[in-house]
């Protein structure tokens, strides 16, 4: 017996190794499979790539540039021969003046017709001609205003790729606990079925020993019904949010690990809106883009003016020539020297290039004024709701609780006489949704948490790890996705940024004295003192 236990227990320890689906998936390892799987986020990262060969591009342009060329060919001549035949001894030009004087001819083409003719006489010869030229720009101002714009349309895709990056936190997070949701929901509803067929088996048992009224069974079983259509329509919803998550993920997650009951919900830390505002202003990265996206747009403006500024190069140019025939002896030509261009009429074009900049740059500011006020809103919007969702939670967590005393009290009633059964059905159905809507405020509450974050711009994959932690989740099937000194400013999905773009850390790094604190701080040091 004791060793038939044995092998059944390494059975069961085996089957479960082998069996993905016994264990639950975490909200970090559903980001990193977001991050490694999700068709949006891979085309933003190649966006940032593809944008990023703009700048090397630009920069190129106030580099040295060499060019060969080269061709080889036949080159055909063709002359005419004057041949003599006037009939007068002693030929060749003796004989045409001879005839000429003879015949006293008023033009030369006449001499021609009356003392000769012409014949007609065809050559080739080979040719081969390369160069090799060399420059280097000395004054290109349109192109090193080029090059600064490029630098400052860089900083802004680093900024559209951090602010993506934060999206994909947030639709991870929606889509984890959109599936909990659901599945709380899924619950609640087999669980209301479950106590209705129960309560009507009993109200039919009494209904055939006359205890009880026909409508009253009668309203149990409408009511019965309303429920398994409940259940049926909680559980396709569980399964369309679970299809969500591997359109997210690119794998279809079976189990994903709950939240338990004792999270902490705290309002915002700090709490001054003001401070939030002020981290929105410095920080978002909608608003950082449009910044950047501005200052791009004057340094174009910059390079249309340049336009009407006079260029040179410093060039040297190699040549070779070799005709044959004897027509034109070979050579080889070397020649140093600088080139200058002064732009004196482009009818026009320049200076409608620059008015159109001048548009652009009005635009710019615009967007941005425009990202500004939205940052703005957005956070003081979810600043709002998180306050309201903390005391909604608590609200809930109390409706809950009384929900659950009317239900005795009207239960007690209804057996002594003085309550209907429309009342008890009435206050369990009263129950079960203060349920549900307390389930609810905790998963907005979560998620309009790290939108409050996200508008201030501090959202990091830090507060996912964090958050994780509140899961039910083994210690040891917990994969650590980043490491600790892994920063999605600095790096993207092994896209490395040259050039730092101004953070949220450089500010706490200030000498203001002022520090953020995360909202999630503070549930280790709960945890761990409890």
């Amino acid at each position: 017996m004791r060793i038939r236990a044995a092998v059944s227990r390494l059975t069961l320890v085996f089957v479960c190794l082998l069996s993905p689906h016994l264990f639950a998936e975490n909200l970090e390892e559903i980001f990193a499979l977001a991050r490694k799987n999700d068709a949006e986020w891979a085309a933003k990262k190649q966006k940032y790539l593809a944008d990023h060969e703009k700048m090397e591009q630009a920069y190129g342009g106030l580099m040295p540039n060499a060019s060969l060329n080269g061709s080889w060919g036949k080159q055909y001549y063709e002359s005419d021969e004057v041949v003599f035949d006037g009939g007068i001894p002693g030929g060749g030009v003796n004989e045409f003046i001879a005839c000429s004087v003879i015949n006293n001819p008023s033009t030369i083409d006449e001499a021609l017709d009356v003392c000769g003719s012409t014949r007609s006489s065809q050559e080739d010869y080979e040719a081969t001609i390369y160069d090799v030229t060399v420059s280097q720009p000395i004054l290109r101002m349109d192109r090193w205003h080029r090059y600064k714009r490029a630098k400052s349309l860089d900083n802004a895709a680093k900024a559209d790729l951090a602010y993506s990056q934060q999206e994909l936190m947030i639709r991870s997070a929606e889509t984890y606990f959109g599936v909990l949701r659901a599945e709380e929901e899924y619950r609640l509803a087999k669980s209301e079925e479950k106590t209705l067929r129960t309560q009507l088996t009993e109200i039919k048992n009494r209904y055939k020993l006359g205890l009880m009224r026909d409508t009253d069974v009668f309203e149990l079983q409408a009511q019965h019904d309303i429920a398994k259509a409940a259940v049926i329509v909680a559980q396709s919803q569980v399964e369309v949010m679970k299809e969500n998550m591997a359109l997210l993920t690119g794998n279809y997650i079976d189990v994903v690990s709950p939240l338990p009951k004792d999270i902490p919900i705290e309002p915002p830390q700090p709490y001054e809106l003001a401070e939030w505002e002020d981290f929105a202003k410095k920080t978002n990265y909608r608003l950082l883009a449009s910044q950047f996206a501005l200052e791009a747009a004057e340094k174009e403006l910059s390079e249309k003016k340049s336009g009407h500024a006079p260029t040179a190069d410093l060039f040297m140019r190699y040549e070779h020539r070799d005709v044959g025939g004897g027509f034109t002896p070979s050579s080889d030509t070397t020649t140093f020297g600088i080139q200058v261009s002064i732009p004196l009429y482009t009818g026009g074009i320049t200076s409608s290039q620059v008015r159109e900049a001048d548009y652009r740059v009005q635009e710019a500011r615009h967007n941005m004024e425009l990202a500004r006020r939205n940052a703005l809103r957005e956070t003081r919007q979810y600043h709002t709701q998180v306050n309201a969702n903390v005391a909604s939670v608590q609200a809930r967590l109390r409706a809950v609780k009384s929900n659950n005393s009317s239900l005795r009290a009207i239960k007690t009633g209804w057996e002594d006489g003085i309550r209907t059964m429309t009342d008890a059905i009435s206050a369990q159905r009263k129950v079960f949704q203060a349920r549900k809507e307390y389930a609810v405020s905790r998963y907005d509450y979560i998620l309009n948490t790290l939108k409050l974050k996200k508008a201030a711009g501090v959202l990091s994959p830090d507060d996912l790890q964090t958050l994780n932690t509140w899961l039910d989740s083994p210690t040891d099937t917990v994969s650590s996705v980043l490491d600790e000194d892994d920063s999605y400013l600095q790096e993207v999905d092994e896209i490395k940024f040259e050039r730092e773009i101004k953070t949220f850390d450089d500010e706490k790094k200030s000498d203001n004295g002022k520090s953020h604190k995360s909202l999630y701080d503070a549930f280790k040091a709960w945890r761990d003192g409890e």
